[in-house]
């Protein structure tokens, strides 16, 4: 569970993790990630997740998410 020891309110955790879902299986849907990377990216990805979330929690945080992922995941 990647917002594991994070508190917050029922309806925000289910915000969440719904956000995460749709994100991770979007980032997947561009870049299929296994093995070893997976764990680090899923963390990274919650760690975007969370802070969008404190930025704006009325954002729509999966599509913001995966546009910040996709584009941290880029070669400089």
């Amino acid at each position: 569970m990647p917002f594991q020891g994070f508190v917050v309110e029922p309806a925000d955790l289910a915000k969440l993790a719904g956000a995460f879902d749709a994100a991770w299986v979007a980032v997947n849907s561009v870049n299929t990630i296994g093995g070893q990377q997976q764990r680090r990216a899923r963390a990274r990805l919650a760690t975007i997740i969370l802070d969008l979330w404190r930025e704006d929690p009325a954002q729509a945080l999966s599509a913001s998410a995966v546009e910040r992922f996709l584009a941290s995941d880029q070669p400089s």
